[in-house]
């Protein structure tokens, strides 16, 4: 199915809310980002508590741009009951098989694989067969407002739609997502490349009204 994911990185329980309520009545999913600074530079706010005590129907996954993600997840799974899927990245000097196999196996959840535009493709191959869903950079993960595979990444737009076309032929009932720098003209090429899920933050929570902005978007997938 595909769908707009609007991308919650935000500095307070306030802005948290004042997002979510912005666009729970117009999405299915939104994506919470975490950053404890473990792994890339950025801080978030994400307190599962907080986040758990929010009434709300809008499922939630949850990208964990940090080091080591388990204990996150364990909280999420605990208090957050519209918690359906967690994606870590690539980039953590972890084992990435044990800690896929230890969400999805150990802790019963959705997991997904982020990696960032110069992050080849074979280097998550140990996995690749067994996630939920591939979530492909953009942009270098920690902040938005970044523009699509600019050259300080290390990686072309070319080059991200070459590497969403190869995960496609490489596994054809992968979900996979795209996360940073999406314009509204580049929703339609994606989803020819083969995208499901366009995770958008700056494009909606930067326009005058979010609301109205999402709406908008929604009609580039219908």
């Amino acid at each position: 199915m595909l769908e707009i994911v609007p991308a919650l990185l935000v500095e307070s329980e306030k802005e948290f809310e004042t997002k979510l309520r912005a666009v729970e009545n117009n999405c299915a999913l939104v994506q919470v980002d975490v950053l404890d600074g473990t792994l890339f530079p950025n801080t978030t706010w994400f307190d599962p508590v907080a986040i758990g005590a929010i009434k709300t129907n809008v499922e939630i996954e949850v990208h964990l741009m940090v080091e080591n993600p388990i204990p996150i997840v364990e909280e999420f799974k605990r208090l957050v009951p519209t918690f359906t899927r967690a994606i870590v990245s690539a980039e953590m000097h972890r084992p990435l098989g044990a800690v896929v196999g230890h969400i999805r196996d150990i802790l019963g959840i959705k997991v997904g694989v982020a990696i960032n535009p110069e992050t080849p493709l074979h280097e998550i191959e140990e996995v690749l067969h067994t996630i939920d869903q591939l979530t492909i950079m953009g942009v270098h993960s920690g902040s938005q407002g970044q523009k699509f595979g600019n050259s300080q990444n290390f990686s072309s737009p070319d080059a991200i739609f070459e590497k969403i076309e190869q995960a496609r032929s490489h596994r054809k009932d992968l979900a996979i997502e795209i996360d940073g720098g999406v314009t509204e003209e580049l929703i339609k090429p994606l989803i020819k490349a083969g995208v499901q899920r366009i995770c958008i933050g700056s494009l909606i929570f930067k326009s005058e009204n979010p609301s109205d902005k999402l709406k908008e978007l929604n009609k580039f997938i219908l």
